[in-house]
């Protein structure tokens, strides 16, 4: 086995225990919220798939992260959707601020092995020629345009991008939720009074 075959078995292998591993606390904090911890294992199961999708996400968008940002609106739309009444909001938030993050997992992952087998190779991730041999655009200023600066900011860029995104609509649709109750219990008493005045 070469040396790249090897870094593609280990970022399987990093990936797989990094999905199954953060699978479980985050189904635990699911399954209280949702007041189904008894469906610990579908919660997992769940998560595991959405790691799956996060990871697809990557590899299509190449690094671009286009596919990986879509992906963090669809989580807020589903988490916002679905656990909205079920909690109250700081739990709800609680839940999105790890969901992002766990679905920023993949980006990471990939990162710390590039830096990793650069390391490893005895190659410079400072090194703005190493950057553009990888693929990295010359007009990128230093120290982005670096190994390790392209890694850091991939990295942390994606996580605090897509944290941002699902937490933002998670709490659009809890205060549009808490708007519409607001709403609806005026008009109950508002029907209540004129309906005690007849």
């Amino acid at each position: 086995m070469d040396a790249e075959q090897f870094l593609i078995v280990l970022l399987v292998v990093v990936n797989v225990a990094m999905g199954l591993g953060f699978a479980a606390p985050i189904a635990r904090l699911l399954g209280r919220i949702s007041g189904k911890s008894a469906s610990l294992v579908r919660y997992v199961i769940m998560l595991v798939a959405v790691y799956f999708a996060e990871c697809v996400a990557f590899s299509a968008g190449m690094a671009t992260q286009v596919f990986s940002i879509g992906l963090a609106f669809v989580w807020g739309a589903v988490l916002g959707l679905w656990l909205r009444r079920r909690a109250p909001a700081n739990k709800v938030l609680k839940a999105a601020v790890y969901w992002a993050l766990y679905g920023s997992l993949p980006t990471v992952s990939f990162c710390i092995l590039v830096l990793f087998s650069f390391v490893i190779a005895g190659e410079s991730i400072l090194s703005s020629e190493a950057g553009v041999e990888f693929g990295i655009p010359d007009l990128v200023p230093w120290p982005l345009n670096t190994i390790l600066g392209f890694c850091a900011a991939l990295g942390i860029g994606t996580a605090v991008l897509k944290t941002a995104i699902t937490t933002g609509e998670v709490r659009l649709l809890i205060h549009l939720a808490e708007k519409s109750a607001r709403d609806g219990s005026s008009r109950a008493d508002k029907n209540l009074s004129i309906d005690l005045t007849k």
